[in-house]
C-alpha cells in the first residue's frame, strides 16, 4: 500500500503487513495508523563484514600504496556506538521563492570522534530501534551533547545553507524561516582499525553500516614519492622558464614574479600530497575533490 510521510508528505509503498515504517526520504519513523512519530533512541546493525580487510583493501588501491599492503598485520579491531543527533532540516527564504534547502542532518553528540564524524553523510534508511544488547558488543558512548545545543547547530548549518545559495545567486537572502525536525537520538556504529606495516603502526576508521572507509592512513612508497618530487622540480622549472620569458616580452619582473608564484603553488600542493611518507584517506569526505581526498601527516 501507499503511504504519506507526516514530515516531509512523501509519498511511498510499504507492505500491507507492517505498522511502523521509516520515510526512505527524511528519515521518519512513524506509526502508520496514527501518523506519531515513534520512538526517539535508535541504531544503525553493524555490517557482517570484516572491517580490518575491508580497510586494507581500500587502502591497496590508492597511489603508491604498497602492493601487498592487504597483508598487513591487524592489531586491532574496535567497534565504538557513537551518539548522533538527527534533525531533517527545511530552509527557505521569505524574499526569493527559488532559495530553499532541504537537508537531513546528523550532529555527532560525544565520543573521541566527534571531530571526525563532523559533516559526515550519515544514511537515512537502516536504523532500527535502540537494542541494549548492543553496549556489550563495543565501546559504547552516551551523548555530552544537549538535543538542544545540537538543534542550534543544525539551524546553523541550514542558515549558512540558505546565505550560500544566496550568494551564487547575487541576492540578499534576508528574512527566511527555518524549519527543524527531530529524528532522534542514534547510536551508530565506527570501527577503529590498527595495523602494522615495514614495522610501523597505522590507523583507520570504518563506517560500521556498510564499510565505507571514514578515514584512513597508509604508508606512501618511495617510488611514488620520487614521481612526486620530480614533477613538482618539473612544475617550478616550467614556471622559471615561462617567467622570464614573459620578463623579456614585456620588459618587466612582473612576468618572472607571476610565473614563480603560479609554479609555486602548483608544486606545492603536489610536494604536499606526494613528497610524504604518510597519507590520509577518505572514501566518503571531500566528494567535490573525488573520493582520493587525502592530506599529509
Amino acid at each position: 500500500m501507499e503511504v504519506q510521510c507526516p514530515t516531509c508528505s512523501a509519498r511511498f509503498k510499504v507492505p500491507d503487513t507492517v505498522s511502523v515504517v521509516t520515510c526512505p526520504y527524511c528519515g521518519t519513523t512513524f506509526h502508520l495508523e496514527t501518523g506519531e512519530e515513534a520512538g526517539e533512541h535508535f541504531f544503525f546493525p553493524p555490517m557482517r563484514k570484516d572491517a580490518g580487510g575491508v580497510l586494507l583493501k581500500f587502502l591497496s588501491r590508492q597511489y603508491g600504496a604498497p602492493a601487498d599492503i592487504t597483508g598487513a598485520k591487524v592489531t586491532k579491531k574496535e567497534l565504538h556506538w557513537v551518539p548522533v543527533y538527527f534533525f531533517y532540516l527545511h530552509g527557505k527564504s521569505r524574499r526569493w521563492s527559488t532559495i530553499e534547502e532541504v537537508r537531513f542532518v546528523g550532529i555527532p553528540a560525544g565520543s573521541p570522534f566527534q571531530g571526525l564524524l563532523k559533516d559526515y553523510p550519515f544514511p537515512i534508511r537502516g536504523k532500527r530501534f535502540f537494542d541494549e544488547a548492543v553496549v556489550k558488543k563495543g565501546r559504547y558512548y552516551e551523548p555530552k551533547m544537549s538535543r538542544e545545543e545540537a538543534e542550534a547547530m543544525a539551524r546553523k548549518l541550514m542558515e549558512s545553507a540558505l546565505l550560500s545559495e544566496a550568494s551564487q545567486e547575487d541576492k540578499s537572502l534576508g528574512d527566511f524561516e527555518i524549519e527543524v525536525k527531530y529524528q532522534g537520538l542514534v547510536h551508530y556504529p565506527l570501527w577503529e582499525v590498527h595495523y602494522e606495516y615495514g614495522g610501523e603502526g597505522f590507523a583507520g576508521y570504518v563506517d560500521g553500516t556498510d564499510g565505507r572507509v571514514v578515514q584512513a592512513e597508509y604508508p606512501l612508497m618511495s617510488g611514488a614519492r620520487k614521481k612526486a618530487s620530480l614533477l613538482g622540480a618539473g612544475v617550478l622549472g616550467a614556471g622559471l622558464v615561462f617567467g622570464i620569458a614573459a620578463a623579456g616580452i614585456y620588459g618587466s619582473a612582473w612576468g618572472l614574479i607571476g610565473g614563480l608564484v603560479s609554479a609555486g603553488a602548483g608544486a606545492f600542493g603536489i610536494f604536499r600530497k606526494g613528497a610524504v611518507k604518510r597519507r590520509k584517506v577518505s572514501e566518503v569526505m571531500g566528494l567535490n575533490k573525488g573520493n582520493l581526498y587525502f592530506k599529509p601527516m
